[in-house]
């Protein structure tokens, strides 16, 4: 299971040569690794659990730990950051931030390690960058620099910084399951299921009874089609552990790609019943949502979104539930209907009552639907404004790949909303490789612009793989539903 973009899954130190010190130790720690500052050894243990959960994406279980660590030694400052980042929501984020006020007394490198995680929890890509970089050159021989690094590089699709910045945390560590993981899904997003299936099966040899190297060996499974072999790998991570609920959201996925729609219902009942905080619930009901509407049962998916809108204690995910329907409406011809729905959301992300970062997510995805609507209703100047309102957002943050991605969205559906299919397949081609809304519009412009042969190429590239993400299979049952086929095809 990759870890999310914004919740990054890091660790601290847990090899022997990081032992618990008090709050003013008396020796210098050891520069080459990540320190850990706790006057309790209790608590140091509990953490190194807790990190070796988060680390492999288990973070409920791993807030369990990081509570018991603090149990022990309330003043825990690296607990207190851990916990905090594995708590969904803006009480998880006030706990980061809480710890980074409080960690100028820390060892240099676990100050800075603070920064990092308070920065990727923020969506501030270029300070955790600077702030992993940094860790890197101060504790050059523990592996966790170099795979906080690597993963933020890779969340900024660069392959080209992140790839070798996780293969020298494997090398220092082979049983850096983190690493490994992430090596996978580089492999995975650049296309290459082979490299994903071996990265993921070394994940899975080093850790053999981690149930999150199965799962994302499964995920590799599906990407490439081989979706019996993928079912069995997902239902290993349930044998090794049954309360890991992200397997039966595999299994759903790889029984509605091979045609099974009801059995991978029947999955997701089963997720939901595993999964114990309401985020991870929500995830569960939403995909049921999408899956129902792309098999044509559209009143009853658009019931169920309207009603996981209520999930309130869900927030801040359920904050994009509406802007998720409003896209769907669009897709589904009811642009205008879809208008009133983004209107609320934007003021919603404009109100003050969500953490700086989500709300300036919520608007961003917001935008990108209004833009889409504007597009279908061949409202051109209404586009084109929704458009630079995005550029403005893209030039206000060079660093954020994704606000660069919606940048070039909004002006593509601009440049749709003109009939310039031209320019409009210029912008799409430059959005990020896993952004699959817009990568459809690749192939959408090229047909528009009577490019038959590009049409077919962009959409063959989309369809390579079958994507664990339910953004690709919406998209997927369109492409689909276009030349006639089923959306599980």
């Amino acid at each position: 299971m990759r870890p999310l973009i914004l919740i990054v899954v890091l660790a601290v130190s847990a090899c022997s040569s990081s032992t618990a010190q008090q709050s003013q130790p008396s020796a210098a720690p050891d520069k080459a690794v990540i320190s850990i500052t706790s006057k309790s050894p209790e608590a140091v243990a509990h953490l190194k659990k807790g990190e070796a959960l988060l680390v492999n994406v288990r973070a409920a279980e791993a807030s369990a730990e990081f509570a018991q660590a603090l149990k022990v030694d309330p003043d825990f400052v690296l607990a207190h950051a851990y916990h905090g980042q594995a708590t969904p929501g803006a009480e998880g984020l006030k706990e980061v931030e809480s710890a980074a006020s409080a960690a100028s007394a820390l060892p240099e490198a676990e100050r800075t390690l603070v920064q990092g995680l308070l920065a990727a929890r923020q969506g501030e890509s270029a300070k955790a960058r600077d702030a992993y970089a940094k860790l890197v050159e101060l504790t050059p021989a523990d592996w966790r620099g170099h795979y906080l690094l690597g993963t933020q590089l890779l969340n900024d699709e660069d392959y080209g910084g992140g790839v070798p910045a996780l293969r020298r945390a494997v090398e220092l560590d082979p049983a850096a399951g983190g690493a490994n993981n992430m090596l996978g899904y580089a492999a995975l997003r650049q296309g290459d299921t082979d490299g994903a299936v071996k990265a993921f099966t070394d994940y899975a040899n080093a850790l053999p009874q981690e149930p999150n190297a199965q799962d994302s060996l499964g995920e590799a499974l599906l990407a490439a089609g081989k979706f019996k072999e993928a079912e069995a790998a997902f239902r290993k991570a349930l044998d090794l552990s049954p309360q890991f609920f992200p397997a039966w959201d595999g299994i759903a996925y790889t029984r509605y790609f091979a045609g099974d729609a009801a059995g991978a219902l029947d999955a997701l009942t089963k997720e939901k019943a595993a999964a114990t905080r309401p985020l991870d619930k929500l995830g569960a009901d939403e995909l049921r949502a999408v899956m129902t509407i792309a098999q044509k049962k559209t009143a009853p998916g658009l019931s169920l979104y309207s009603d996981l809108e209520k999930m309130t204690d869900a927030m801040p995910a359920v904050a994009f539930v509406p802007v998720h329907r409003a896209g769907i409406l669009v897709d589904l011809g009811r642009a205008r209907e879809a208008l009133p729905v983004v209107d609320a959301a934007l003021k919603r992300a404009d109100g003050g009552e969500l953490p700086a970062g989500v709300s300036r997510n919520l608007r961003q995805q917001a935008l990108r639907v209004r833009v889409a609507a504007e597009a279908a209703t061949s409202a051109s100047d209404a586009a084109a404004k929704t458009a630079m309102d995005l550029q403005q957002q893209a030039n206000e943050r060079k660093d954020d790949v994704n606000a660069q991605s919606a940048m070039h969205y909004g002006l593509g559906m601009a440049a749709i909303a003109k009939r310039d299919y031209a320019a409009a397949k210029g912008h799409f081609e430059q959005c990020l490789t896993f952004d699959a809304e817009c990568r459809r519009q690749i192939a959408a412009a090229a047909q528009k612009a009577g490019d038959k042969d590009g049409a077919e190429a962009a959409r063959a590239a989309l369809l390579k793989l079958y994507v664990r993400d339910p953004v690709h299979l919406w998209v997927r049952s369109r492409l689909m539903a276009t030349t006639g086929s089923t959306s599980t095809e």
